[in-house]
């Protein structure tokens, strides 16, 4: 019975919780917004001017004197809080972040829905489970749930938010997890569908393309990448003009309000959360020009507004930017090859949404669901997944953040990042563990193996690292016959990964990101591969999490 409680009832009730909570984060944006059925703003474009500036001032007021964390809670921020504080969200900001992002939303601000509602749902969830005997192992994949519940009645993609949940929060996939996420996610959707009809959230008709368009994807997805580049150093420049002017909250709430209000008042389709402009686009209201001005007049007043310290979502207008500047983009390429622009417009709300999240997969699902274009996957995969490297490559990010995330470690913070930098941990170097020669016999050695507490041992010659003996290596002995006879270089590792005296403990993270590592081997240099020792990686753990701890004083 608890077993059935855990994998089907509880995820049934939160995913009820999660898609009831999504349709009254759409109620209380209807019922705030100014901008949507009556058109007012759309009429009279100078109420922009009245509007935003005092909206930014009131929200900016209520997060710097009512809130212990300040943050914009976006899908990766809410992630980070599940792994990292083990599924106990703040109720407070919960409920505070729905309610001034619907305010927001409702006054024209652009922004997304998507991460208050993810927040929401979580701390909503991590709330009802405190009337159960959850234990603290189950919490977070519960809260999950909830986060992953409300996605997906939201954005009427179920399958995308299962894949959410495995991709940014749990990182891992089994049965006990992948039940309760699935009856969570579909539980939510069903709702939503009930209230709101199994309608995709952007009518997008069966669009097609031809191979050769693949080819100049990798261009197509430099622009996207370019996009992406040109918001985060405007938003870090923004920033950095604030901090050094030395602006209070409410400086600052002025200067991007009265900004974002001017450029909304000269361009109201940028405004709120664009998905009706986005239909539009597809259904070709606009020109090329119209699309790609809108497309940077988006990524300017959103920048602003997260550097102002407003609350909401960057996924709905990543999607806006995405689109409109693939239009554009395919209008261009109309001119030398036979391609029709909305497919480039489909292929950019994938893309640049992926490269912001730094999810490729994820992002190309949710676009696949939201617009059902299932024959589009090969072409919006492979732009999402290049442009997301192009981010990368052009910003020196790291891409295994969040795999040591799952570990329990934030490299996101750059202050622990440059103690990792400068760390130097020769000191963590076991010399206990047992040396081998290529040449000796398995049943010669392998009592000494099993006495130490590595499970991984190095193979040398001539002082030189030549390959690794683990446990797994001597489990594929498969026939008893052959054991006497099989020596350490028939089933070593041979040239294996290894780290040098000059390496830190930002290397040691990205070893460990792609394999659970217990030892990694130390060598002088990459050219002389000469021995030192064996870094113990549950000593470096504990050793950087003093680090880890420190940098929060």
């Amino acid at each position: 019975m608890k077993e059935i409680r855990r994998l089907f009832i509880l995820p049934m009730l939160i995913g009820i919780l999660g898609g009831f909570s999504a349709l009254g984060v759409r109620e209380i944006i209807h019922y705030t917004s100014i901008v949507d059925s009556a058109d007012i703003l759309e009429n009279d474009n100078y109420l922009f001017l009245f509007f935003i500036p005092i909206v930014f001032l009131i929200s900016s007021y209520i997060i710097n004197n009512f809130l212990k964390d300040t943050t914009n809670p976006t899908i990766d921020s809410v992630a980070k809080s599940i792994i990292l504080k083990k599924g106990n969200l703040d109720y407070k900001k919960g409920i505070a972040s729905v309610l001034l992002t619907s305010a927001n939303i409702g006054f024209g601000i652009p922004v997304g829905r998507e991460g208050p509602i993810a927040k929401f749902g979580g701390s909503a969830t991590a709330f009802f489970l405190k009337y159960f005997n959850i234990k603290g192992i189950n919490k977070p994949l519960f809260v999950t749930c909830g986060v992953i519940s409300a996605l997906a009645a939201t954005f009427n993609a179920p399958i995308a938010a299962i894949v959410f949940g495995f991709e940014i929060v749990l990182g891992r996939l089994n049965f006990n997890i992948f039940i309760p996420l699935s009856i969570s996610s579909i539980t939510a959707t069903i709702i939503s569908r009930y209230f709101l009809g199994n309608y995709p959230t952007f009518y997008v008709h069966k669009l097609s393309y031809e191979n050769l368009f693949l080819i100049v994807i990798p261009i197509v997805a430099i622009l996207f990448a370019l996009a992406i580049i040109f918001f985060e150093t405007l938003f870090k420049n923004i920033n950095s003009f604030y901090l050094k002017k030395g602006f209070k909250y409410y400086h600052k709430a002025l200067i991007g309000g009265s900004i974002v209000a001017v450029l909304l008042f000269f361009f109201p389709d940028a405004a709120s959360l664009g998905y009706a402009e986005v239909n539009r686009m597809f259904e070709v209201t606009y020109s090329y020009s119209n699309t790609f001005w809108l497309s940077i007049v988006k990524i300017i007043v959103i920048a602003f507004t997260f550097a102002s310290g407003m609350f909401g979502g960057i996924f709905a207008p990543s999607i806006f930017i995405g689109g409109f500047l693939g239009y554009s983009i395919g209008g261009l390429l109309s001119y030398f090859m036979n391609i029709d622009p909305l497919v480039v417009a489909l292929i950019g709300t994938a893309s640049v949404t992926a490269g912001m999240s730094n999810a490729p997969f994820r992002a190309s699902l949710i676009i696949i669901e939201l617009t059902q274009n299932y024959q589009m996957a090969v072409p919006i995969i492979l732009s999402s997944v290049l442009t997301s490297y192009f981010v990368q490559l052009a910003e020196d990010k790291i891409y295994y953040l969040r795999a040591i995330m799952q570990k329990g470690f934030d490299l996101s913070n750059l202050e622990y990042r440059a103690k990792l930098k400068q760390l130097e941990f020769t000191h963590l170097i076991d010399d206990s563990v047992k040396i081998l020669e290529p040449n000796e016999y398995i049943k010669d050695i392998i009592y000494d193996l099993m006495d130490g507490n590595s499970s991984y041992f190095p193979v040398l010659e001539n002082k030189k690292l030549i390959g690794i003996l683990s446990f797994r290596d001597i489990r594929s002995i498969k026939d008893s016959k052959d054991y006497n006879s099989i020596q350490v270089k028939d089933i070593m590792t041979k040239n294996p990964h290894f780290l040098t005296k000059e390496s830190n403990g930002l290397d040691v993270f990205e070893m460990i990101s792609s394999a659970d590592l217990s030892y990694i081997p130390i060598v002088e240099n990459e050219n002389s591969k000469i021995y030192i020792g064996m870094l113990n990686i549950l000593a470096f753990k504990k050793f950087v999490s003093v680090l880890y701890l420190h940098k929060e004083d």
